[in-house]
């Protein structure tokens, strides 16, 4: 049995209007000071930040009325980093690994550090016979993006495992015109076959 206690960590917080799920691939342009110090520190220590996204923005006239995120985000791991400038950043990163949310402070720098508890990875289950409609959708998907030599552009990256479920309901999920509601229901999923139901109820 896993020590829960090991499960734990604390982690600076990326908080976005979107949902990066395991495996996916998200491109950030960081300019803000306490983003750039966060990412300098991520690549110093090889360490990841966490991806969360934001329900309802903060009033900034109040300062009891904070942002609310969501309890579930996913980790991200620093891929590619380009200093443009030296208050501007070009990265791209890719999901690792879900969390949720314990407990959040926020430093004097404006950065959000937050204790988590990490969630365990999909186990790999094959797609199911009614499921292999939404299969071949992603695999349409991905040879038109590779057709049009978009992939450096797509959201997610290789290997491709279009006989999982985790990773074809990550995919279908990040691509689909959904709300952010909707999106965070489905990444706080813990079956990934339950996911790729209601993906295929979505299709």
């Amino acid at each position: 049995m896993t020590n829960s206690a090991s499960l734990t960590r604390k982690i600076p917080l990326f908080p976005l209007e979107t949902v990066l799920f395991p495996d996916g691939v998200i491109a950030l342009k960081i300019f803000e000071a306490r983003y750039l110090d966060m990412i300098k520190q991520c690549l110093r220590e090889k360490t990841e930040f966490g991806v969360v996204s934001i329900i309802k923005n903060g009033d900034s006239d109040d300062l009891n009325l904070p942002a609310t995120f969501s309890n579930i985000g996913t980790l991200a791991q620093i891929e590619d980093f380009d200093p443009v400038q030296p208050a501007l950043y070009m990265t791209k990163s890719f999901g690792t690994q879900r969390f949720r949310l314990l407990n959040s402070k926020q430093e004097a720098n404006g950065l959000w550090i937050d204790e988590i508890e990490l969630l365990e990875n999909d186990p790999v289950t094959p797609i199911p016979k009614e499921h292999q409609k939404a299969a071949k959708l992603l695999d349409k998907i991905i040879s038109a993006i590779q057709s049009e030599d978009l992939l450096g552009e797509a959201p997610f990256k290789k290997p491709f495992k279009t006989d999982d479920c985790g990773w074809v309901s990550n995919r279908l999920a990040e691509l689909l015109p959904i709300s952010l509601a909707q999106k965070n229901h489905l990444l706080s999923q813990t079956n990934p076959r339950i996911r790729l139901d209601l993906i295929t109820e979505i299709i």
